[in-house]
């Protein structure tokens, strides 16, 4: 029911799937939050924008015995990115005993209360949050982040680990594909780039490696397709300062909005140097072979996209995939170097 493609989100408007999403997430806190579901828990911490959404994968990692390593941080993260950006959540969230409404910030200031020792490597990111940005948060926030700062900081009289290290579903935040399928099957599917010129996908991303990730220029979450952008921009120069020769190349979901011009403005605008083995491209046809080849995690609404997951993909010169990035933040170094391999 997390994925992207489930029937639940088929034709929903964004908001009507960010609520389902929340109360899905939210249910995992009486319940153990099984391997699978981590990884959507921890993306929604990163790069989520719903208040209610990334309160509810909060209270998601208070049922698992088994805390993922980097939880502790990113949830820090989230409240430093929601920051001003505070929602009250809905009435079911309220304790039984109490009328008092509650604000995502305060549900995830609690969630790290609640895990206790588990977020002592949190501490350094915390105490720096609130020395920098702690009047930007109400007085209750701050008050129970400080009483957290209080207990991480008071000794322990025996040292604990926080986290199981190597939480299965979590590290690394690639997955390596030994039997590397191949998408040989969309050689000749039909693209545009951001010039309007026609080309087949074995064209843009065959005979060399290929870094390709999906993004959309209506994506109004900037960590999620403005960064995938940015950061393939900074990937082909730092592939052409280490004389690789590679492919770079991003596909809207969203092909019938974004023409040419609006895909070479999307990435002029966050510093693509566009050039025949580095470019933004859309399908000329149909989207859907691109969906099924790839296993894309995007839905959609009556109108364009209602839910996608960060993806990008390393392809070696045959077209068949050997890494891939998903749901997790990816850096231009892991990604040149899955490239170096798929040379």
């Amino acid at each position: 029911m997390l994925d992207e493609r489930a029937p639940i989100y088929t034709g929903r408007r964004i908001n009507e799937v960010e609520l389902l999403r929340a109360q899905i997430l939210a249910k995992f806190e009486t319940l153990e939050l099984p391997g699978e579901a981590v990884a959507f828990v921890l993306e929604e911490l990163e790069t989520g924008t719903n208040p209610a959404t990334v309160a509810a994968a909060g209270r998601a990692l208070r049922g698992t015995s088994t805390l993922p390593p980097e939880a502790p941080e990113l949830l820090v993260d989230a409240i430093a990115r929601l920051r001003g950006r505070d929602d009250t959540l809905p009435a079911e969230r309220r304790r039984p005993d109490t009328t008092v409404a509650v604000t995502a910030l305060a549900d995830l200031a609690s969630t790290l209360e609640q895990l206790g020792s588990r977020v002592q490597r949190a501490l350094p990111a915390l105490r720096a949050l609130l020395h920098n940005e702690g009047d930007g948060f109400s007085p209750a926030v701050r008050a129970t982040l400080g009483t957290v700062v209080d207990e991480l900081s008071a000794p322990a009289p025996h040292p604990a680990s926080c986290c199981a290290e190597g939480t299965a579903g979590t590290r690394p935040r690639t997955t390596t594909l030994d039997d590397r399928p191949t998408v040989r099957g969309l050689a000749r599917l039909e693209l545009e780039n951001q010039d309007g010129g026609r080309l087949t996908f074995s064209d843009a991303c065959g005979g060399r490696p290929t870094a390709l990730a999906f993004f959309y220029t209506r994506c109004m979450n900037p960590d999620k397709c403005s960064r995938t952008v940015t950061r393939l921009a900074e990937l082909a120069k730092l592939a052409e300062d280490a004389g690789l020769a590679a492919n770079i190349a991003g596909i809207s979901y969203d092909p019938r909005f974004d023409h040419p011009e609006r895909l070479k403005r999307y990435g002029a605008d966050r510093g693509m140097r566009f050039s025949p083995h580095c470019s933004l491209l859309r399908t000329v046809g149909p989207f859907d072979p691109l969906v099924d080849a790839f296993g894309l995690g995007v839905g959609y609404g009556p109108v364009t996209v209602n839910r996608h997951q960060v993806e990008l993909f390393v392809l070696d010169g045959s077209l068949r995939i050997t890494k891939r990035f998903e749901r997790r933040l990816w850096s231009e170094d892991s990604v040149l170097d899955a490239l170096r391999t798929a040379s």
